[in-house]
């Protein structure tokens, strides 16, 4: 009798081992844990007990909540930003849902629109239901986080995505938060591949046909603001094996037609042109460049190595997710676009980007 009672609970344990590492399977490798804690990025050690239902505060938390595969667990999102109506691939990376399942889940209601995340308040966030908040990098405010604490709400704040590192920390902190580690450590090796291959292709370049010069690059933000070497875009210029004209601006400032003429770079890419600045047609304001008194006598013009992207394109350039591999391709493919075997349109906008840099990584990935 002992003996069978012995067979009987090693095989409840061993039912009970095979259950759990079912659900481990299921969760990426990782223990499905109730309760864990995490360091975000504010130093704080934040005890999160469940995650069933999230909010996101920011496009780019929310995007890489998506790339992980915990849509189904987003219940409110920021709702200020037009790359939920956008093209959801990215080239080089496993395709995942973003942002096609936030958009339906808002036409259907299962998730709430918050509205613009710039210092969204404590109320907007409770007013609905969730296990964890979790903040950009920027874009909101003290108060709203006291708030919350004060209310017992658990939240996360992200890395300010100012370097590339900056982007793989916050998805392996989100990863880590979500019980979804190994999909974090899976998506950051991918982007790892894609940025590799572009970076490689670009030194290549530089070294085997160029040797050795780098363009001198005019890395604009808008018409008049140029991009520093502090802000996350012109850190991504030295990667690229290419040189950024205004350096030393800090993250972005204003300059004008006299101070880039001085500049004389050889190349010119607007990364949102006509944001904010007034222009309906970038297309004949790049052209305009050609001619204009000032400008048509630098080297940029007079090759007409001037691009700019517009709409959809815009946002690849400016986001801060894993998208960002799309931005790496993009500088590279106008950077560079005299050695590539077909032609890189002045203005890449929201019907025809993707075409483009799929053409791009074939080059590259080859």
């Amino acid at each position: 009798m002992d003996r069978i009672k012995i067979f009987a609970i090693v095989a409840v344990i061993a039912l009970l081992a095979a259950g759990a590492a079912a659900v481990m399977a299921m969760n990426g490798g990782e223990e499905d844990k109730e309760e864990h804690t995490v360091t975000d990025a504010l130093g704080r050690e934040v005890t999160i007990t469940s995650v069933d239902r999230i909010t996101s505060v920011s496009a780019c938390p929310t995007a890489i909540l998506c790339g992980l595969g915990v849509s189904s667990d987003l219940v409110a999102v920021s709702s200020d930003s037009g790359i939920l109506n956008e093209d959801p691939r990215i080239i080089g990376l496993t395709d995942d849902d973003f942002p096609v399942s936030v958009a339906d889940g808002i036409a259907d209601g299962t998730i709430t629109a918050l509205g613009p995340m710039w210092g969204m308040s404590a109320e907007t966030i409770v007013s609905v239901e969730t296990d964890l908040v979790v903040f950009g990098g920027y874009g909101y405010n003290q108060a709203t986080l006291d708030a919350l604490d004060s209310l017992g709400v658990t939240y996360i704040v992200t890395y300010n995505e100012s370097s590339i590192d900056d982007i793989y920390n916050n998805i392996t902190l989100i990863g880590e938060a979500v019980g979804r580690s190994q999909e974090a450590e899976a998506l950051v090796s991918e982007m790892q591949y894609v940025i590799g291959k572009i970076t490689d292709w670009c030194e290549s370049i530089v070294e085997n046909e160029r040797g050795g010069e780098k363009y001198d690059v005019a890395l604009m933000l808008t018409s008049t603001y140029a991009v520093g070497g502090d802000y996350l875009s012109g850190r991504m210029l030295e990667s690229l094996c290419a040189s950024n004209v205004y350096q030393d601006v800090g993250m972005y400032a204003e300059v004008t037609m006299e101070s880039m003429a001085q500049e004389d770079p050889d190349t010119i890419v607007f990364l949102s042109i006509g944001m904010g600045d007034g222009l309906d047609d970038p297309d004949a304001y790049i052209e305009s460049m050609y001619t204009d008194p000032v400008l048509g006598g630098i080297r940029a013009s007079q090759e007409q190595r001037i691009s700019g992207a517009t709409g959809a394109a815009k946002n690849v350039m400016t986001y801060a997710d894993q998208g960002i591999v799309g931005a790496y391709a993009m500088c590279a493919m106008f950077i560079y676009e005299d050695y590539l075997d077909f032609e890189v349109p002045t203005v890449l906008g929201t019907d025809d980007y993707y075409g483009y840099l799929s053409m791009f990584w074939e080059v590259v990935n080859s």
